[in-house]
């Protein structure tokens, strides 16, 4: 792999304020792609008890790991007790900076997963700079950690100085917005509290991201309700969404950026990939890449999706979501594709209400 990638021409706004013996992080991350670390020991999040009341009023719908993760996102020792500190490091969606082709170029698909799967090439980043550390530091203990471990990441790299939590309850940074990803490094590295204090909330009364989500999910200031959301219906869960949320899905069929794409701290951002990008393909294309995933069978979209964010959602997940999509934008053309999903028993719902949607 190599250590350098091109990134955001943005200049950086957030001192890193390192201690002096991890001063060659910064330099060495900012080669590799990353546009932003701090480094500080692990504390109690100061969002835990607003995360266990957002447990208990069921907003994770689902996803029980989460739940069940709430000993470990309180004390990182019970995932080693080993941890005493946390690395935050920032890397904005590669898909801002390379030309990668999505697997399907006709669909909506949020961002972030228009690449290969970030889980896997944002974890050899993370491996590349434990080598180094481990050179400087030879009788610690470092571990990379994606998005995939209990850790309540976007908290301590607020605490990290890397960004505020935005009212769509996503890390903001002042450069570069919040289309960026998270990696973590944990150490058994004893570090002083840092003094600094965190950065400033420069939302302020702006409540675009609130009004522009079509199925109301931001229920209040920094507060999600997953079981709303259309990244959660359409990703996380293994069930089909209901009926009356549906309609709002409109053409997103994996994921859905509304709420940071109409934020305008990811402004600057966007109008580069907007001026990068080609036009959105043609009605053919969006008709027959459906089509595909309609006919296809599991191990033909596991060969497709391969590498990919969208492998998550399996076949099930995937033709769930084209159905969804074919019945919002009443694509006639694929009738009889859908048609021949109706004796599938985790489908047979909603191709009777796809069918509904096309008379």
């Amino acid at each position: 792999m190599q250590l350098k990638e091109t990134s955001i021409k943005l200049k950086a706004l957030i001192p890193l304020n390192l201690p002096t013996q991890l001063s060659f992080i910064e330099p060495m991350a900012t080669s590799m792609g990353f546009n932003g670390v701090g480094f500080q020991p692990t504390t109690l999040p100061l969002s835990f008890a607003k995360y266990q009341n957002w447990i208990a009023n069921d907003f994770h719908g689902e996803m029980l790991y989460l739940k069940n993760h709430l000993p470990k996102k309180e004390n990182l020792k019970q995932i080693n007790p080993q941890i005493n500190s946390i690395l935050s490091l920032t890397h904005p969606y590669r898909i801002l900076t390379n030309d990668n082709t999505p697997v399907f170029s006709s669909l909506k698909i949020a961002l972030y997963a228009q690449d290969k799967d970030y889980h896997d090439w944002l974890k050899k980043k993370l491996e590349l700079l434990i080598t180094e550390l481990q050179k400087q530091f030879p009788n610690e203990f470092f571990f990379p950690a994606t998005d995939i471990f209990p850790i309540l990441e976007r908290d301590f790299a607020y605490q990290n100085r890397q960004g505020w939590i935005g009212k769509n309850s996503c890390l903001i940074k002042q450069n570069s917005g919040s289309l960026f990803l998270i990696g973590n490094i944990l150490s058994s590295l004893s570090l002083p509290v840092s003094e600094s204090a965190p950065i400033h909330d420069f939302c302020g009364k702006c409540t675009k991201c609130i009004d522009a989500c079509p199925t109301q999910a931001i229920t209040t200031e920094r507060t999600l309700d997953a079981k709303k959301c259309i990244s959660y219906w359409t990703i996380e869960a293994k069930q089909i969404a209901p009926k009356e949320l549906r309609p709002q899905f409109t053409d997103h069929f994996f994921g859905c950026d509304i709420c940071q794409t109409v934020c305008p701290w990811n402004g600057k951002v966007l109008q580069t990939l907007h001026n990068e990008k080609p036009i959105p393909e043609s009605t053919e294309n969006l008709i027959a890449e459906l089509k595909f995933i309609l006919t296809a069978s599991p191990e033909e979209l596991k060969r497709k999706t391969k590498e990919t964010a969208l492998s998550r959602s399996k076949a099930f997940g995937l033709k769930r979501n084209a159905l969804i999509i074919i019945g919002n934008l009443k694509i006639k053309e694929l009738k009889t594709e859908v048609i021949s999903l109706k004796e599938t028993a985790a489908l047979t719902e909603l191709v009777t209400w796809t069918l509904a949607e096309l008379t």
